[in-house]
């Protein structure tokens, strides 16, 4: 049965994250986002179908694409490029900008985080005029498990 109660408010902001499910080089991040920031609505787009869809839907705060996003990484630089078109705020989630054609300045310029990096790095980027984020005592509470060797960036992609 689907849930049609109307007296459900909003949230006060909508992330959009364009990934590639299978792999977990995004979880920490994603995961660390919701614990963080109040009301959020965070929006998990696995194909760039999927979010063409969700970004037809309405204006997100932030939209982070990651390059890894099928087919990569054509598939996220091309969702990016839309996305800015449509007047979204975009963050690359790659660890290089390596896999960007270099003649592609428009892409270059956007701002772009490591799939490793600490969830609050992201705060920086949603907009001054929305909801706070959350307490102090509320992030500390969820706090993420250190990253295993496998998951730290190797000396040459940091």
């Amino acid at each position: 049965m689907i849930d049609a109660r109307t007296d459900v408010a909003p949230r006060s902001r909508r992330i959009l994250v364009a990934r590639d499910p299978r792999l977990s080089t995004c979880d920490a991040l994603v995961q660390g986002l919701e614990p963080l920031i109040e009301d959020v609505e965070l929006v998990e787009a696995y194909s760039v179908e999927a979010a063409r869809s969700w970004a037809k839907g309405g204006p997100f705060d932030l939209c982070l694409v990651c390059l890894d996003l099928p087919p990569a990484p054509r598939g996220g630089a091309r969702l990016a490029k839309e996305l800015m078109r449509r007047g979204q705020q975009v963050v690359l989630i790659t660890r290089s900008l390596r896999w960007l054609p270099a003649e592609d300045l428009e892409l270059r310029s956007l701002p772009w985080i490591v799939p490793e990096a600490d969830p609050t790095s992201v705060l920086v980027f949603l907009k001054k005029e929305a909801a706070p984020v959350a307490s102090p005592s509320r992030t500390r509470a969820k706090t993420l498990p250190p990253m295993t060797e496998r998951e730290r960036p190797a000396a040459n992609e940091t």
